[in-house]
């Protein structure tokens, strides 16, 4: 893989969904990201340097359905998490 992924910490939980701190390593550097999952969905945001430096969106790249699989596959499952972690309040961090 040109973009390898792995978990760093849970953040917390969002509503229904679980944030977890990911890293991303792309040509070796170091990029930071956060995804977002449920028990039906999911979902990563990268910094916006790695978009540069991609020239496009991460769900453009030909290896992100790969990366979202090693993720999800990795993680732990949303029904035995969910309720161990805190509410994430996102009005603490400003609009």
């Amino acid at each position: 893989m040109k973009i390898t992924a792995s978990i760093i910490d849970y953040i917390g939980k969002y509503e229904i969904g679980v944030l977890v701190s990911v890293g991303l390593m792309y040509e070796g550097q170091f990029y930071g990201g956060i995804l977002f999952y449920t028990d039906t969905q999911m979902n990563i945001n990268v910094e916006d340097s790695l978009t540069e430096k991609l020239g496009y969106p991460i769900e453009q790249h030909e290896e992100y359905l790969a990366i979202l699989k090693y993720l999800i596959e990795n993680v732990s499952p949303h029904e035995k998490i969910i309720n161990q972690l805190e509410e994430i309040n996102l009005n603490e961090y400003g609009s």
